[in-house]
């Protein structure tokens, strides 16, 4: 029903007609579901993560500075649905919903803060369970790739292996940048 409402909305527009002739009923159902699932899957993992986040917690199965650590990274996920939110609610403002010939564009500044968002957290999560198979493994056989004892933090001290994280880090760095400046120059509509 409410499907139908804003198609009927949008045919009326005769904007619309002479921009998007071309778009067909079945081109719009396709995005609003493929936008729809992309928050219901945005919902199901919040809640998937901090359930057992808070179950565990509670119970106190996980340490305490792992408790701190993923609630840290449960408020960055909260921060990247509200970020989804407010980025969504820049392209349906009243002036442009109601000024004739207006199309409706979601803010590319609130678009790459919600996607730089996304590899904040993605980062963030990949190196917390990076760092925790490193020390299970290290807890149950006593090794780290084959190392004993102290013989890891040595390498590390190593100044080229020092070096190769910093320009690691730096050219990381740049592809984050270069994620981040490549949204301001892509327009995007807000259906």
């Amino acid at each position: 029903e409410v499907l139908h409402i804003l198609i009927d909305l949008d045919v009326a527009d005769h904007l619309y007609l002479s921009l998007n002739s071309n778009f067909e009923l079945e081109d719009f159902k396709r995005i609003f579901y493929m936008e729809w699932a992309h928050r219901v899957l945005g919902r199901v993992i919040g809640v998937a993560f901090v359930g057992p986040l808070a179950y565990f917690a509670i119970r106190k199965k996980i340490t305490p500075g792992l408790t701190k650590h993923f609630s840290a990274l449960a408020v960055l996920l909260g921060l990247q649905g509200a970020l989804g939110w407010f980025m969504v609610k820049s392209g349906l403002e009243d002036s442009i919903m109601t000024t004739p010939g207006a199309v409706p564009r979601v803010s590319h500044y609130r678009l790459a803060a919600h996607l730089g968002a996304a590899f904040v957290l993605y980062s963030a999560m990949f190196t917390t369970g990076h760092n925790i198979i490193r020390d299970w493994k290290f807890v149950k056989k006593g090794t780290w790739n084959g190392l004993e004892g102290f013989s890891f933090e040595k390498i590390l001290r190593n100044p080229l292996v020092r070096s190769f994280r910093t320009k690691a880090l730096a050219l990381t760095g740049l592809v984050f940048l270069t994620a981040m400046s490549g949204t301001s120059h892509a327009p995007v509509l807000c259906l």
